[in-house]
């Protein structure tokens, strides 16, 4: 008797403010640390440390040499380890990788928000360039101010070109 293989449940199309919705609840969840914060020996030497393991331990433990264990370990410090080692590793600490690309200072939206506030300069400096009376301080702003709302509700791309 065969069976039939599991049938994968579908996930509507949130469409694009659904979809930053998700992401921007699921980024919410990640811990806020400091950037680099294991930089100088890497997540892996830090854990194995915490934990009380020797390299050799979780060599034995990772199936691999005390020499491997040591290159990755150095690997990973230099940001040059493979995400199968990390998994391999931490998968033998019983542990697992957590990797995320997370929005320097803020949220997605704020990102959006940036983006969508330089190319509204980019815009306004093109169109005013060759005037020769340059719009008011308070005309530039407001009308900076509508071009970020309308690059906003616009085409998530095109934010970007």
């Amino acid at each position: 008797m065969s069976q039939k293989p599991a049938r994968k449940e579908s996930i509507p199309h949130l469409g694009p403010l659904g979809q930053r919705a998700t992401l921007a609840r699921d980024l919410k969840a990640f811990p806020r640390m400091k950037i680099g914060a294991a930089a100088r020996t890497g997540w892996v030497r830090e854990i194995r440390t915490a934990l009380g393991l020797s390299q050799s331990q979780l060599a034995r433990r990772a199936g691999v040499s005390r020499a491997t264990v040591q290159q990755m370990e150095r690997a990973e410090a230099q940001r040059r380890i493979t995400l199968a080692s990390l998994d391999k590793l931490a998968a033998a600490m019983d542990c697992q990788v957590a990797l995320a690309i997370l929005p320097k200072g803020g949220s997605l939206e704020d990102v959006r928000r940036r983006q969508a506030a330089l190319k509204a300069d980019a815009i306004l400096h093109e169109r005013t360039k060759d005037n020769k009376h340059p719009p008011k301080p308070a005309d530039l702003e407001r009308r900076k101010q509508q071009l970020i709302t309308r690059l906003l509700r616009g085409s998530r791309r095109r934010l970007w070109r």
